[in-house]
């Protein structure tokens, strides 16, 4: 950093403070800033939620900034953020800055939200509290609010809107607008999430190459951590200051809808494609996801001679074991299947024997996954199967450290490379391999030993990223029950070549799977991989019109028409379906009702996000 002189211009002119109207959340190691008067996202690192929280307690000028962080940014860089931060109204010149830049705004309707029109004097906002996620929020509009929201279609300013309604209810310019800004404030916020600021007329943006703007259809789904940003805490872990947030206006009519556990948790169980194609479907080309199942380990030779041995690693989807195994029986398999089910809960075990109990040749087993080998007493299984199940297991944090051409070996540890608390970070960086000899790591949990067992390369990793941890340990027990002709299908979403993210839905934690990764760990095993998409290898029929929600506005949905005597149950909806479901439920107009392919999006799954890793000895048969 060059430091400015007398003569340089400061990079700011007077002073900036931070908007009152933005919260912080936090995926992982990612950070977001949401603008509750506008919808704006801005994804961010964790350095400049310290750089925008520089400005929260006071207006601070363009010396103040420079003294205090001038350091550890450049000029160009600094103003990039300013140009960034000043333009979306995260930091203000004057009290005034937010009030008449709303005027000039052109609201617009939000994606995946949930609002029923049919009475358009009567509007219902139905939303699922993201932060909760337990509970369903039903706001009644009344009638001026409702006629508002006729007009929220991204093609009239703020301004524009406000003299309309004046004009229609004789009353004043001036009021209207404070009236229309402070209620699209209410729908805006990130509680809420049903309406978005644009700068622009949203039709500008049809035709444009890369659409519309990312942060007017997208929500935010993560927790907030506002709070935590801004509670001080000394370096001893004490609380120094709370921060307490400020009361803010929520809506007049509004209800907070209990979601019963046991729908909770049907819906964690239910968000899987296996659940979903339970049954015959038109998706399938009229066959249930048993039946597809067969017909993949059919397609690879999988099942072969008098008897074949599949071990499933699983959460509890008893159902799908149903499935196929009916499926053996309708196409009369001449091979006799043994099918082992794992589970690392009891009760889950439980749960699945006693539902199992008719059906032969079905055994269920719990315990660790990193002892399954011991506890399934090394048997040999011909074929290992995975569905949906690996997001579920540990990720963990690892850093990348470039070694700036220093001999690596002059540094390694020798010592044992895990620490003593898996949750524990490893303080100590570790040479890597030959292939990263430039580089070392440390990370949290056993990440340095994995990386190193399984000779794993991560030259193109970035400096901070996620290693799909549980996912490898998962491998090594694999390969302790597999023989020469053993083939694995694992089932999960995740890519290639990129590093794994964290999701949240359902009130779980899930991580997607970094494929290639984890086909060099089975390579070390003696493993050779390949990957394809799963909707193309159990025959999804992609182009079908389907029902497409996120899960979050699945809950909301059926909420709005459970209120009008209809049941939604976790299925796969053709649009006809869906249709006349709302048909009987007597909603002529609901924003926003999505039908999408079936590759794009069937319900809350995403079809095309899932990839099967198959894994095979060098020979096959």
């Amino acid at each position: 950093m060059t430091e400015q002189n007398e003569t340089q211009s400061p990079i700011f002119e007077g002073t900036l403070f931070l908007s009152p109207n933005i919260d912080y959340f936090r995926n992982g190691d990612d950070f977001f800033v949401y603008h509750n008067t506008y919808g704006y996202i801005l994804k961010m690192s964790e350095d400049l939620v310290d750089f925008l929280e520089f400005f929260h307690d006071a207006p601070k000028s363009a010396d103040e900034l420079m003294a205090q962080i001038g350091e550890a940014f450049d000029a160009e860089t600094l103003n990039g953020f300013l140009s960034i931060f000043r333009t979306l109204a995260c930091l203000l010149p004057n009290e005034d800055f937010e009030t008449q830049k709303t005027r000039d705004m052109y609201p617009t309707l939000a994606r995946w939200i949930t609002v029923d029109q049919t009475d358009p004097k009567s509007v219902v906002m139905y939303v699922f509290d993201t932060q909760d996620r337990r509970t369903v929020m039903r706001i009644r509009l009344d009638a001026w609010e409702s006629n508002l929201w006729q007009h929220i279609r991204g093609e009239k300013t703020v301004a524009e809107i406000a003299g309309i309604l004046a004009e229609e209810n004789n009353e004043s310019v001036e009021s209207t607008e404070l009236r229309v800004a402070a209620t699209l404030a209410l729908w805006s916020h990130c509680d809420v999430q049903a309406v978005k600021l644009s700068a622009e007329p949203c039709g500008t943006f049809r035709g444009r190459r890369f659409g519309i703007p990312p942060y007017l259809v997208s929500t935010m789904p993560y927790e907030k951590v506002t709070r935590d940003v801004r509670t001080e805490i000394d370096e001893a872990g004490n609380t120094v200051t709370y921060y307490e947030e400020l009361p803010r206006a929520t809506p007049t009519d509004m209800a907070i809808i209990t979601i019963d556990e046991a729908t909770l948790d049907q819906d964690r169980r239910g968000a899987r494609l296996s659940a979903l194609f339970h049954a015959p479907h038109a998706a399938l080309a009229d066959r249930a996801y048993g039946d597809a199942l067969l017909d993949v380990f059919k397609k690879y030779g999988a099942i072969r001679g008098e008897t074949c041995r599949i071990l499933e690693i699983t959460d509890g989807d008893a159902k799908t074991v149903r499935a196929f195994l009916e499926a053996c029986q309708r196409q009369a398999l001449q091979t006799k299947i043994h099918y082992t089910l794992y589970t690392p809960s009891e009760p889950m075990a439980a749960a699945m024997l006693e539902e199992l109990a008719d059906l032969p040749n079905v055994a269920v087993t719990f315990g660790e996954l990193d002892r399954m080998a011991s506890i399934l007493e090394g048997k040999v299984f011909d074929i290992v199967y995975s569905n949906e199940y690996l997001a579920n297991l540990a990720s963990v944090n690892v850093r990348k450290i470039a070694l700036d051409g220093k001999d690596g070996d002059e540094d390694e540890d020798e010592e044992s490379q895990e620490g003593e608390d898996a949750g524990e970070r490893i303080p100590e960086p570790y040479h890597a391999e030959a292939a990263n000899d430039r580089m070392t790591f440390i990370g949290e949990g056993d990440a340095i030993h994995l990386i190193f067992k399984y000779k794993l390369n991560l030259a193109d990793s970035p400096e901070d990223f996620l290693l799909n941890s549980g996912s490898l340990r998962l491998l090594g027990q694999i390969a302790k029950l597999s023989g020469f002709t053993t083939q694995v299908f694992l089932v999960e979403f995740g890519e290639e070549v990129k590093y794994p993210i964290q999701t949240f839905e359902d009130g779980d934690v899930a991580f997607s799977q970094h494929f290639g990764i984890l086909k060099q760990a089975a390579k070390t095993l003696g493993f050779l991989g390949q990957t394809s998409y799963w909707m193309e290898e159990f025959g999804l029929v992609r182009d079908l019109p389907m029902f497409a929600t996120t899960r979050s506005q699945f809950k909301a949905i059926r909420q709005m028409l459970q209120e009008h005597g209809q049941e939604l149950t976790r299925k796969p909806y053709t649009r006809a379906e869906f249709e006349k479901k709302l048909a009987d439920a007597q909603r002529t107009s609901v924003v926003e009702i999505n039908y999408e392919p079936a590759e794009d999006r069937i319900s809350g799954l995403v079809p095309h996000a899932y990839k099967l890793l198959r894994l095979y000895k060098e020979i096959e048969f």
